[in-house]
């Protein structure tokens, strides 16, 4: 791996396709939240636990289509500003300049991630959560951006321009968060119980939602854990079968 492109593609994730202004907006949004949830967490009727994973998944997804934004504008938009042809034409192969890209988008999702931890701090002051609540939730969310970043780098790939691969990722994320939101109704069918142990999103949030009730590893929630790592590893795949596919024009 060639550390002078990883290094160009970080700088180009923070400032060419402005990650640096998304970091800056999801910062404002977070202190927002913050702000909210600290006011109303006294004499609320909702326990502070929570309240931390409300903040938790608003703050996860933010992190996410952030970065599934900036990994699905990765080729996309070399290829709309004819900047590809020049990659392509370097010694370097198709799978480290995926991986590059990859690893750029990932950079400003973790940049993210380390900016809740203060906010998370905040808000699960004097609960006693709040190592648990940073160790969750860097746990679901480097899998889950792990994920994510991947699906959008590929889909930059595979899609013609950043409109259709940003619009594409989004749904993607949409598509996947939305049993995660409506666990309540889904596990009064069989087939939505069932929907719900293989979707990775709510896999996520019922790790955190036991973890924070029940006082249980972790680690010791394989149905929780396995699902999301499975699917971050065929993210990875996907990621890796579409570097070859990178061309000067997308896929139909």
């Amino acid at each position: 791996m060639n550390i002078h492109v990883i290094k160009k593609e970080v700088r180009e994730s923070l400032y060419a396709n402005r990650g640096l202004w998304m970091i800056l907006a999801s910062v404002c949004i977070l202190s927002v939240l913050c702000i909210v949830v600290v006011n109303i967490k006294e004499g609320s009727v909702l326990a502070q636990s929570d309240l931390l994973q409300y903040f938790i998944k608003a703050s996860l997804f933010i992190t996410l289509f952030v970065a599934m934004v900036l990994g699905a504008s990765s080729f996309a938009m070399e290829r709309e500003e004819h900047t590809l042809e020049s990659l392509l034409l370097t010694p370097i192969s198709k799978l480290n300049l995926s991986i590059a890209k990859y690893i750029g988008v990932l950079m400003v999702g973790f940049i993210l991630l380390l900016f809740s931890i203060p906010y998370l701090i905040a808000v699960g002051a004097g609960s006693g959560l709040t190592l648990s609540a940073l160790l969750i939730a860097f746990f679901i969310g480097v899998i889950l951006l792990l994920a994510f970043s991947a699906i959008s780098v590929a889909l930059s790939v595979i899609l013609q321009s950043s409109k259709a691969a940003i619009l594409t990722s989004a749904l993607v994320l949409l598509i996947l968060s939305f049993p995660a939101f409506v666990q309540s109704l889904l596990k009064q069918s069989p087939v939505g119980a069932a929907l719900l142990k293989i979707d990775p999103v709510a896999c996520c949030f019922g790790l955190m939602n036991t973890a924070f009730i029940d006082k249980i590893s972790i680690f010791a929630m394989p149905q929780y854990c396995l699902p999301p790592i499975i699917f971050a590893v065929i993210a990875i795949v996907l990621l890796e079968w579409s570097s070859g596919k990178v061309a000067l024009k997308g896929e139909k």
